[in-house]
């Protein structure tokens, strides 16, 4: 879930929680033009909201919906082949599909009910929110473990028989288990937190999003540090494999030294085409993912109806709140069933199970 908040979405949302325990009175003072117009006039809105289908949760269940059903229909072939169990880039992308899931799932569910109620229990919106957005850091944190990953597996091919690079894959087993282990705690440390005074997550119906309830005293600074996380680990990612890229680079160049029949013969590739697929395969959802965290940080307030802020805190952006809503939670939706998407299309050994396991 994009941790990027816009202010007065926030009040909104706090105003939603005040409005629903039973407070009709408005505690802030909103400085926007339409979003102050359309807060003066709660009954109004509540009755626009029941009277006309949200676009936003209709946009959310054409996505969701179909996107859950692809990870849930792929995430048992990596549980029922021994090989797939036992390798660590597998495990890596099987909790990268969980992840997911734990993303589409509430998205799909607040959307059918954004729907058909107006009255959706506090405890089920901080619940599922905090579920939400901490999934996605969770999900940073797996590509960074997928990143490393990727990288032993060209250290390895690359050092071959050297004294060099001893870490042998029993060994690299149990330090990635050690990793996400760790992921996992912290990640379900916070979803706790979430449901306490201390910090905390709503529903906005308006635009069908969950975003952070800044009355809690910690939200705002948990907010900071995952934010700083999310970018500080994509950069290292990015190290990572332009560091794979030049190990690749190296072991090509050493091959063509030697005499002119070496060099005229087709260096034999570092690694297997198998092992090229899966780090394609987690590039491609490397790059996209750091594409969403751009856009999601380019724009840093709503005034309004109009979402304004900088591209990589240089070029100025704007757009509309409504095209904000389907430009960036769109994507990030469709991302969150990309992983299966890849598998299918380029791993013909999982395509094949995939079909055999579904009759197809």
């Amino acid at each position: 879930m994009p941790s990027l908040l816009i202010r007065d979405i926030e009040m909104m949302a706090h105003f939603n929680k005040s409005g629903a325990i039973g407070n009709s009175s408005i505690g802030y003072n909103f400085t926007t033009n339409s979003t102050t117009n359309l807060l003066a006039h709660p009954n109004a809105t509540d009755h626009h909201h029941q009277m006309k289908l949200n676009p936003f949760s209709l946009m959310n269940i054409m996505i969701c919906a179909p996107m859950l059903v692809l990870q849930l229909m792929t995430l048992p072939i990596f549980l029922i082949y021994p090989n797939y169990r036992r390798n660590v880039c597998f495990r890596i992308l099987f909790t990268n599909g969980v992840t997911d899931c734990l993303q589409l799932a509430p998205m799909l569910i607040f959307a059918i009910l954004n729907l058909i109620t107006d009255h959706i229990p506090i405890w089920f919106q901080m619940f599922c929110g905090s579920i939400v957005i901490n999934a996605w850091n969770l999900l940073v944190m797996q590509h960074l473990l997928l990143a490393i990953n990727r990288l032993i597996v060209i250290m390895r091919a690359r050092f071959l028989g050297s004294s060099f690079f001893k870490l042998d894959e029993e060994m690299e087993a149990k330090l990635f288990n050690a990793a996400h282990a760790f992921c996992w705690t912290l990640f379900l440390l916070i979803i706790v937190l979430h449901q306490t005074d201390l910090m905390g997550d709503l529903f906005y119906p308006g635009t069908s999003q969950f975003v952070f309830d800044i009355k809690k005293p910690y939200t705002q600074t948990i907010r900071d540090v995952f934010w700083w996380a999310t970018v500080v680990m994509p950069i290292i990612c990015l190290i990572i494999y332009l560091a794979i890229i030049l190990m690749a680079k190296m072991s090509r160049n050493s091959i063509h030294q030697g005499d002119d029949k070496i060099i005229s013969t087709r260096p034999p590739p570092l690694l297997s085409d198998y092992e090229r697929r899966l780090l394609i395969q987690a590039f491609i959802l490397y790059l996209v993912m750091v594409l969403l965290i751009i856009a999601w940080n380019s724009f840093s307030t709503c005034n309004g109806e109009i979402c304004e802020g900088k591209i990589l805190k240089v070029i100025p952006v704007s757009l509309s709140r409504t095209n904000h809503v389907y430009l960036i939670e769109g994507p990030w939706m469709i991302y969150c069933g990309l992983n299966p998407i890849l598998f299918l299309a380029m791993n013909r050994e999982f395509r094949k199970r995939f079909m055999k396991l579904y009759n197809l």
